[in-house]
């Protein structure tokens, strides 16, 4: 498997996880969506620097990444249970095994952001949850 594959088993892994919680309706990952169907997650790469790893050969990324909840059109009337409900579903999904099905040597959530978000000039109501995730790669 080469380091792409490796790299995108990754967030595959993540948004299996992810699909398994009922409050999210759809997940999105790396393609063009509109933005109907919500609560919606869309999981987005961010930088994720490289380096050698203790071991070997081996080299370690660690690998981040974005979970964006659009969960609602409309200002929630209560944010812990119409938003970060959702969003702790989202932490508890990777946290359920955080080798994201030996994808990974480990993944945690690394950051918990509840507020607004803007598409296309319109405000939505909804959350960040960020994560990062160990994993080794022999060339």
């Amino acid at each position: 498997m080469g380091y792409y594959s490796s790299f995108k088993a990754v967030f595959d892994a993540v948004k299996a996880a992810v699909e398994t919680k009922d409050s999210v309706k759809t997940v999105v990952l790396g393609e063009q969506f509109s933005v109907g169907g919500l609560p919606k997650a869309v999981i987005n790469a961010e930088p994720s620097p490289i380096g050698q790893a203790t071991m070997g050969e081996l080299t370690q990324t660690k690998v981040r990444g974005s979970i964006i909840l659009i969960i609602l059109e409309y200002e929630p009337k209560d944010w812990f249970t119409d938003i970060i409900s959702v969003m702790g579903d989202c932490v508890d999904a990777i946290l359920e095994d955080r080798t994201l099905n030996g994808s990974v040597f480990d993944c945690i959530p690394t950051s918990f952001s509840p507020g607004e978000i803007k598409f296309k000039e319109k405000t939505f109501y909804g959350g960040i949850v960020r994560w990062e995730a160990t994993l080794h790669y022999e060339p």
